[in-house]
């Protein structure tokens, strides 16, 4: 597919997918302006014009032009703006699994066999789980703030940050409020309906992003897998745990 829009420009089809899904989850809030209807546009025909994508792509998106035709569709879902939230999520999973394992396809990525954090946690039960995730994930958030900051310090020689800095950064902030979110369901009891409408999955794939965003930089690096080894612990995200072995050999051959 083409992957630029106006003045963005879209490294892979995951990238267009995730801004697309980021648009619709602002649209589900009720943002209607003119500047986001012409993205949602632009986007959409994008997609149906991508035989790999013109299925996968949730129903709601083909039959609706604008996002002012969409807006009942997204009021039939529910009066509430997180249901639809959680329902654009759900809709759209197909299409980011499509493109996600082509990126993994094109960037050899190794992707052995994913383990069971529950040998290596003993999280093996619902409640234990749930203690994992309240134990864990508050540690998570203060690493992915750390991880941040260190990166938005200027650099000791007065040279611009990377651009992968960058790209980690945005990524790592968008972790962070999926991570927040996680751990405000598993307070208010709600953290396996959180894990099956996709949310975990979101935050799995914003980890893995930003870690590969800071290949080329060793300590981030390293930093970035100790974040993803933590989630995988938390049973978050259910390809983290064999995604890491990529990591460990990429940190390996440096």
């Amino acid at each position: 597919m083409p992957l630029e829009l106006n003045d963005t420009y879209f490294e892979n089809d995951l990238d267009a997918l995730l801004r697309f899904q980021a648009v619709l989850l602002m649209a589900a809030e009720g943002a209607r302006d003119d500047e986001l209807n012409h993205e949602f546009e632009v986007l959409r025909k994008m997609m149906l014009a991508d035989p790999t994508y013109k299925e996968a792509i949730p129903p709601f998106v083909r039959r609706h032009r604008n996002l002012g035709s969409l807006w009942p569709a997204f009021k039939s879902y529910s009066p509430q703006w997180e249901p639809r939230r959680v329902e654009v999520r759900r809709q759209f999973e197909p299409a980011l699994e499509i493109a996600e394992r082509a990126e993994l396809f094109v960037t050899n990525d190794p992707v052995p066999n994913g383990y069971d954090s529950a040998a290596w946690t003993g999280a093996s039960t619902p409640t234990d789980r749930i203690k994992a995730v309240k134990t864990l994930i508050p540690v998570t958030l203060l690493a992915v703030e750390q991880l941040i900051a260190s990166l938005e310090a200027p650099n000791h020689n007065g040279a611009p940050p990377l651009d992968g800095t960058k790209e980690a950064i945005e990524q790592l902030r968008a972790l962070h409020t999926a991570l927040g979110a996680l751990l405000a369901a598993a307070d208010d009891g709600n953290l396996f309906v959180s894990l099956n409408e996709g949310l975990a999955t979101e935050a799995a794939r914003y980890a893995k992003r930003a870690a590969k965003a800071l290949r080329d930089d060793p300590i981030p690096y390293a930093f970035s897998a100790m974040i993803l080894a933590v989630m995988s612990a938390c049973g978050v995200g259910g390809s983290i745990s064999g995604w890491l072995a990529g990591v460990a050999i990429n940190m390996k051959r440096k």
